[in-house]
């Protein structure tokens, strides 16, 4: 099966041959991806360098935190690649984007406001777990709808920090 992985401006190509085989732009690479036993971390084994991984299930994409950063990723199977290039771009940005907290933290810093405008990739919300910081940024271009948190504020795993019109 081929996807096609996009991570800010970049793509990727992600052919899966076999049980622990991938082609990543058609370059060879073993990996093997094992789950904690309470689903939240991951442990990824990527040509024998092992990283630590937190995945979050948004609307369109992933936000996986790996070292520190904290990325989007958008996955889509070859056929729904091809078929979004064919209607080309309307429709793909429509609907509201809801902020969630995938951990219990402390909200550090929210840079934006109810009625901002923000541009993809912009600071949303700063949110302090597990001495680390994460930052959750705009997955499209939009329209503050609704900030649901101030700093300082201590949230639960799966709050509603923001959505995004």
């Amino acid at each position: 099966m081929t996807y096609i992985a996009t991570v800010g401006d970049q793509k990727l190509t992600i052919k899966i041959n076999g049980e622990r085989e991938i082609l990543i732009d058609g370059q060879p690479v073993v990996a093997d991806l094992q789950t904690s036993l309470d689903g939240t971390l991951y442990s990824l084994l990527v040509d024998g360098r092992s990283y630590a991984l937190r995945l979050q299930a948004l609307e369109e994409c992933y936000r996986v935190q790996v070292a520190g950063e904290t990325h989007d990723v958008c996955i889509v199977d070859e056929r729904t690649h091809r078929l979004a290039g064919l209607r080309g771009a309307h429709g793909a940005h429509a609907g509201e984007v809801v902020i969630r907290a995938p951990m219990p933290g402390v909200i550090v810093e929210v840079p934006v406001k109810d009625s901002d405008v923000v541009e993809k990739g912009q600071t949303l919300v700063v949110l302090e777990s597990m001495k680390m910081h994460n930052e959750f940024k705009a997955p499209r271009a939009g329209l503050v709808h609704s900030v649901r948190v101030t700093k300082g504020q201590r949230i639960e795993k799966g709050a509603v920090m923001l959505t995004l019109a």
